[in-house]
């Protein structure tokens, strides 16, 4: 039988933890997207146009975009998908903690428990550890990505983000529940293992650098302008798209253009698209059309769509390759 307290007690966490400093939501987070989109309205304007407050307005949070069936849809969503996910998904995944845990016996089963730490601490310690777990993490979020786009019934739970028709804050939540607990446990299993090794090898004291208790690195970059990635605000690093990110090349990764399908699907790192062929740098003139091939995001439009088509489609799928493997096998003439 469920526990309703549990329940609820799990779904409060769940919006708790969407505006905590780990999630993207957190209030600082917003305010520094705002203050880089109120910048680069301010350089990109027009020369004759006058700055004003209304000027803003209209430029960062357009109504064609906030008020797109899309959105709306996004809003809904969001609020249902907290519910669902921290009622019944987010209890049940993998954690970094318990990885991390997981990892330290494993080796000390291996090969014995150390009677000291292997390195020693300090400053030096706790940084590398703050980095080497964001890299961790990234790469298994990259292989993550890569595999929604590339594996079938995958790609049919990760059409759900890619349906969406405008790009806003928002739009980062429209996730079906399979696809964001893929993400969840491969990257807490990721960054366990990092966490696991580093307390294996250093002393328990080293347990890396954290501003307002999220790691530095992340929360950095998640300052530096994460919410642009899912606007249109085009923001590029420059020479830096190279090594991070940009939320211009994660535009384009949304795009539905054949030049942008199956491009940047990294999070943090760009290296990892280097690496593997899946790099694309965007350019200031092109066009980005949102979306899915041939008008398929349209039937994406209501909750009920967003959580049970998946579903459906993955079938269709299967009822194609029982027919194509078997059937036709069996119909062909002989010879």
């Amino acid at each position: 039988m469920f526990d309703n307290g549990a329940i609820l007690t799990n779904i409060w966490n769940s919006f708790a933890n969407v505006v905590a400093p780990e999630s993207q939501l957190y209030w600082l987070f917003l305010l520094s997207a705002t203050g880089i989109a109120s910048l680069i309205y301010w350089l990109r304007r027009d020369r004759n146009e006058d700055v004003s407050l209304r000027g803003f307005l209209v430029s960062c949070f357009p109504r064609k975009i906030y008020r797109h069936p899309s959105a709306l849809l996004d809003f809904r969503y969001f609020a249902v998908n907290t519910v669902v996910y921290g009622a019944f998904i987010g209890p049940l995944l993998l954690t970094s903690s318990s990885t991390a845990l997981g990892t330290a016996f494993l080796l000390i089963d291996l090969v014995g428990e150390p009677t000291s730490p292997l390195l020693p601490g300090g400053l030096w310690a706790d940084i590398a550890v703050t980095v080497v777990v964001v890299v961790f993490a990234d790469i298994a979020f990259f292989l993550s990505h890569y595999l929604q786009h590339r594996v079938g019934f995958l790609w049919e739970f990760h059409k759900v983000h890619h349906a969406a028709e405008v790009l806003h804050p928002l739009a980062l939540y429209r996730r079906h529940p399979v696809d964001a607990a893929l993400d969840a446990v491969l990257m807490g299993g990721a960054a366990g293992l990092a966490l696991g090794l580093s307390g294996f090898i250093f002393d328990e004291s080293v347990t890396g650098v954290t501003i307002l208790g999220t790691n530095a690195v992340l929360f950095v970059f998640h300052f530096a302008g994460v919410h642009l990635r899912h606007s249109h605000v085009g923001l590029s690093f420059g020479s830096f798209d190279r090594i991070l990110i940009s939320p211009s090349m994660h535009q384009i990764h949304h795009g539905c253009s054949p030049q942008h399908v199956d491009k940047n699907f990294g999070g943090i790192f760009s290296i990892w698209d280097w690496l593997a062929g899946t790099l694309y740098l965007s350019r200031d003139t092109e066009e980005l059309i949102l979306g899915l091939h041939n008008g398929e995001h349209r039937e994406y439009n209501s909750i009920t769509s967003l959580y049970m088509l998946p579903f459906a489609k993955i079938a269709l799928r299967a009822q194609r390759f029982v027919s194509r493997r078997f059937f036709r096998k069996q119909e062909s003439p002989s010879t």
